[in-house]
């Protein structure tokens, strides 16, 4: 029969063992208790890095937005090789969404760096934050008009008219004639491949030089750029075109809206189109003709519709804009105001003629191309400003390749 002591000591052996297996499972506890715990906020860090994180690339959404559709930041982003830029939005997506500041800093010409820092506020004293680093840049493309806003592939002849060529220069792949009293001025060159011949009744002013053959060295010749209408290549503007209308469709929808408004960004219409008893029209984007355009012929409509035949053409960054004629494009006599942001393309002449005093004007902010360039007897002055922009836009295809290109794209914590 085992002793007292025999059973005492079995019984501190349970007991020591008991408590090794509740310390083990104590610690084994506080283990999974502090895994979970760690576990826990590492789920809701990363939640919250995830938001910090689309809030920054919202930021950073916002400026390329800004490069493409604002003016002013589209403008000295591409002219200002040293221009830097900072916004910030504050709860951007309704209370308590924390704030991002955008920064752009630009290294040359349409080449910068967008850096967009989000905050979010997680509480007890802790922000949680992102940084995204974007490197963008635009190809900036000259036109293949160079720095012409006048261009002719034969003459440009100018008689008894003002007209203003604004920040760039003229061209005409023959002669280059002015005369009869007028007054021409020209930012930078006069180019004639030709002969450059000047009335002694006009005034000309050129800022550059006047390039001709009889002005040595004559101009070296460019050739007319050329414009897709109506082939069979998708590419065509016939078949990118976004609505296309018959010429009697065209005409019944003037006839019926004296205000009419092309919504764009392009318009086809099969045929002639003439402008005529006060027609007001506004083009979004570019109208392009199969045959003529002609405005202000007649000054009253059937029906009783009278007046000055006017135009606008608005311009969208990366589309192009303006009016193309695949033949002749003439503003006579009832000609009202023209206030064009974009190219006026004429496949053969391109004819302003005795328009007449009043109005704002025949303003155009891209250029002028024809085969054949005549300005008549116009009693408000023409003024072409050179846009390199908007001839890169109407001539090429660019509206179908990126504004803003991503280089590169890093991410901070």
């Amino acid at each position: 029969m085992p002793s007292k002591s025999f059973y005492q000591t079995q019984s501190g052996v349970a007991l020591l063992i008991t408590i090794l297996l509740m310390s083990l499972i104590l610690f084994l506890s506080i283990y999974v208790l502090s895994f979970s715990l760690t576990e826990d906020r590492i789920a809701r860090s990363q939640t919250w890095g995830e938001k910090t994180y689309y809030l920054a690339e919202a930021g950073m959404q916002e400026m390329v937005w800004k490069l493409k559709n604002d003016a002013a930041y589209k403008q000295n982003f591409e002219t200002n090789p040293s221009w830097t830029a900072e916004f910030t939005r504050d709860n951007p997506f309704g209370a308590a969404s924390g704030s991002y500041t955008v920064t752009l800093t630009n290294s040359s010409l349409a080449h910068g760096q967008i850096t967009s820092t989000a905050a979010i506020d997680i509480g007890a004293d802790k922000t949680s934050r992102r940084v995204v680093k974007v490197y963008v840049y635009k190809a900036l493309g000259q036109s293949d008009l160079k720095d012409n806003c006048g261009y002719a592939d034969g003459n440009i002849d100018i008689s008894a008219s003002a007209v203003d060529f604004h920040n760039g220069s003229a061209h005409s792949n023959n002669n280059f004639t002015i005369n009869n009293a007028s007054l021409v001025n020209i930012d930078q060159d006069l180019n004639a491949v030709n002969q450059y011949i000047e009335s002694l009744s006009s005034t000309v002013n050129v800022g550059g030089t006047v390039h001709a053959a009889n002005y040595l060295p004559a101009a070296t010749p460019i050739d007319m750029p050329a414009i897709d209408f109506d082939s069979a290549d998708p590419n065509s503007y016939k078949n990118k075109a976004t609505i296309v209308y018959t010429q009697t469709q065209f005409k019944n929808l003037m006839k019926a809206n004296q205000n009419l408004t092309l919504a764009g960004p392009i318009t086809y219409v099969d045929g002639d189109v003439e402008l005529r008893g006060g027609q007001q029209l506004t083009i979004n984007g570019v109208l392009v003709i199969g045959r003529d355009l002609i405005v202000g012929h007649y000054f009253t409509w059937t029906g009783g519709r009278f007046g000055l035949s006017s135009i606008t053409v608005n311009y969208t960054p990366d589309q192009p804009a303006g009016i193309f004629a695949k033949r002749k494009i003439n503003f006579e006599l009832w000609t009202g105001d023209i206030d064009i942001t974009g190219l006026i393309y004429a496949n053969d002449q391109l004819n302003i003629l005795s328009l007449p005093l009043g109005g704002n004007g025949f303003t155009v902010v891209g250029g002028l191309v024809g085969r054949k360039l005549t300005v008549t007897s116009t009693w408000n002055t023409i003024d072409i400003t050179f846009d390199n922009g908007v001839i890169t836009d109407a001539l090429g295809a660019t509206q179908f390749s990126p504004v803003i290109t991503v280089e590169h794209w890093e991410e901070e914590y």
